[in-house]
C-alpha cells in the first residue's frame, strides 16, 4: 500500500476544520451580538419601569402609568373637592384627579389645613384607573363633598398620593 495520498487528503481536512472553525466564531459573534443588544434594551426598559413619573408622563399616556408611582413637586391645586380628595393643574387647562390615602388626611387635619385652588403641594403616590363609578364611591365615602362632585376632572387615571405636602 502507498501513504502518497494520505499528506493531501489531511492538508484538505486540515484546511476544511479551520474554515468550520472560523465559521464558527462568526456565528458566535453574530449571536453574541443579538444578545447583547437584548439585554440592552431590556435593562432600558428596567430602569424606565424603576423611573418615577411625573406631569408630562400623566399628559402623555395616562393610561399606560397604570401601577406605576408618580411624584409631582411643586404642581399647582386645580379645585379642592373634599376633605379626601382634589384636582391638580396639570396645564392650564388639564386637571387630574387625586385621591388621599389616611395618613395624608390625617396630617392636615392636625395640622389644620385645607386645600383650596391656586395652592403649590407636592404629592407622590400610585396611579389606578378611573371611572364614573370609581368618582362616585369617592362621593359616598365622603372623600368627595357632594356639592362638589361634579367637578373631578375626567380622566382615564388618578393619583392614590400616599403623600401631600402643602408648599
Amino acid at each position: 500500500m502507498s501513504n502518497r495520498g494520505e499528506g493531501s487528503l489531511g492538508a484538505i481536512l486540515t484546511l476544511v476544520a479551520l474554515a468550520a472553525i472560523g465559521g464558527f466564531m462568526y456565528w458566535l459573534n453574530l449571536q453574541s451580538e443579538r444578545i447583547e443588544g437584548e439585554r440592552a434594551a431590556a435593562a432600558a426598559a428596567e430602569v424606565e419601569l424603576l423611573r418615577d413619573l411625573d406631569a408630562g408622563d400623566l399628559l402623555s399616556d395616562p393610561a399606560g402609568a397604570v401601577g406605576r408611582r408618580t411624584v409631582l413637586d411643586s404642581v399647582r391645586v386645580h379645585a379642592g373637592l373634599g376633605q379626601g380628595a382634589f384636582a391638580i393643574a396639570l396645564t392650564e387647562t388639564t386637571a387630574y384627579p387625586v385621591l388621599m390615602e389616611s395618613d395624608p388626611i390625617q396630617r392636615m387635619r392636625m395640622a389644620n389645613i385645607t386645600l383650596y385652588g391656586g395652592d403649590i403641594v407636592y404629592v407622590s403616590g400610585q396611579i389606578f384607573s378611573f371611572n364614573d363609578s370609581i368618582g362616585s364611591a369617592w362621593v359616598t365615602a365622603g372623600a368627595v363633598n357632594e356639592a362638589m362632585a361634579d367637578q373631578i376632572p375626567l380622566s382615564p387615571t388618578f393619583l392614590y398620593a400616599d403623600s401631600v405636602i402643602v408648599r
